[in-house]
């Protein structure tokens, strides 16, 4: 019974955390996910309130429904007109910047470790760092009380974080595949990323279309959004079955046709066909979402063991990651021009968050044992720090650099008078 009060407890404190935090955002500009992963760690590590071995054993299962969640959630509050207008850019920025942060980070950390963790496993780690679309969301709330447009770069920024999310969750099982049976070949990996790619696009859009056709059925029927939900899963279940590592991709590919069918057949001239209510669907999505935000966070909080070993390492991690952007934006700016308020958000919008603490979980989904792998408590207490660390750096500096680049605007606009 003592079990059932505690988590029972640690249900009602990670909502109530959960809820606050989006207050004290307002107030310390510190998101939410910095209290809930801290709450985790204080009960877990810190203070030992709960033991972390029946968390560990759930590991599997909270990640895949994470997983699921995220990318769905990612497909419908996508607009269609606003993703075809910035797709090329977004897509350009995504790939560069993920490769080039991976190797980068590889690197380091086979040069930390000198070898004895093997560079395929670096690149594991390195696979898992990926801009978070929860994150950057925050980031852009704080802006805000600059009154200035940020429109644009932020719906660049948000669909960059979401293919670069769907892009680490496809090579990280890739990498992980290629780790567990050495004889895979490197073609085949490559070969399954382009298969994988063309098959979610093309069932999770032929999913979305016929989902948005059946809610539309059903209509004014209790529960559909629940109904969805099972969909979701079932839809990833199908796409990992045909194509390996697919079903991250397919659900965001969902989403998107889901809640953006409607547009679509009208201007084929069809007629209300489609449509569904995506308020709706939207309002209760994000109910979900913040639900499995806030526990996963404190899940993960929870079962994390930093040593000073882990910490310097996530440290040194975080500093490459703001590297490697600070690069990849100067090589962005010669082909896709950007204003120097755009060119500052960009350089520092690093941070990381849900979906790579959700692929710092897969080692263990893959490989329980460790036999091939290694230890798996180094990718997820690494990504613990480097996700602490990166969304400070955006949080903080974000705005402080935005600011003095008006401040400058403006003063030269003055001067100009």
């Amino acid at each position: 019974m003592t079990i059932d009060i505690n988590i029972f407890l640690l249900f009602v404190f990670t909502v109530f955390l959960g809820y606050l935090g989006n207050l004290f955002y307002v107030k310390t500009k510190v998101p939410d996910v910095i209290w809930l992963l801290l709450f985790g760690f204080l009960i877990g590590p810190v203070f030992k309130l709960y033991d972390p071995e029946p968390f560990i054993r759930a590991s599997s299962f909270m990640s895949i429904i994470a997983l699921c969640i995220i990318l769905f959630d990612a497909g419908i509050n996508m607009d269609l007109d606003t993703f075809v207008k910035i797709f090329s850019r977004s897509l350009l920025l995504a790939f560069i910047y993920y490769f080039v942060n991976m190797i980068f980070v590889a690197v380091f950390l086979y040069s930390v470790f000198g070898g004895s963790l093997g560079f395929l496993n670096c690149l594991l780690l390195g696979a898992m760092l990926n801009t978070s679309p929860v994150t950057l969301s925050s980031l852009f709330h704080s802006l805000k009380f600059l009154n200035f447009d940020f429109k644009d770069v932020e719906n660049t920024l948000l669909l960059e974080s979401v293919i670069s999310t769907s892009l680490s969750f496809i090579c990280v099982i890739t990498l992980i595949r290629l780790i567990i049976s050495p004889g895979l070949s490197v073609v085949d990996s490559f070969r399954n990323i382009f298969l994988s790619f063309i098959f979610s696009m093309g069932f999770g859009s032929l999913s979305g279309c016929f989902w948005s056709f059946v809610l539309n059925k059903l209509r004014g029927q209790k529960f559909n959004y629940i109904l969805t939900i099972a969909m979701v899963f079932l839809i990833y279940i199908v796409s990992e079955g045909v194509v390996e590592s697919s079903g991250a991709l397919t659900l965001l590919f969902f989403g998107l046709l889901l809640v953006n069918s409607d547009s679509i057949f009208r201007k084929l001239g069809f007629e209300r066909i489609f449509e569904v209510e995506i308020s709706h669907l939207r309002e209760f999505h994000e109910e979900i979402t913040f639900l499995l935000k806030s526990f996963f966070f404190v899940y993960v909080g929870l079962i994390t063991s930093i040593s000073l070993n882990y910490m310097l390492t996530g440290l040194g991690a975080s500093l490459i990651v703001l590297c490697s952007r600070l690069l990849v934006v100067r090589l962005y700016n010669y082909i896709v021009k950007l204003n120097v308020i755009e060119s500052d958000i960009v350089k520092f919008s690093i941070a990381n968050g849900l979906s790579t603490l959700v692929a710092s979980r897969l080692p263990l989904l893959y490989d329980p044992n460790g036999l091939f792998i290694g230890d798996p408590a180094l990718y997820n207490n690494v990504c613990f720090v480097v996700v602490i660390v990166s969304v400070l750096i955006s949080m903080f500096l974000t705005p402080f650099v935005v600011s003095r680049d008006l401040k400058l605007m403006s003063e030269r606009a003055n001067s100009n008078l």
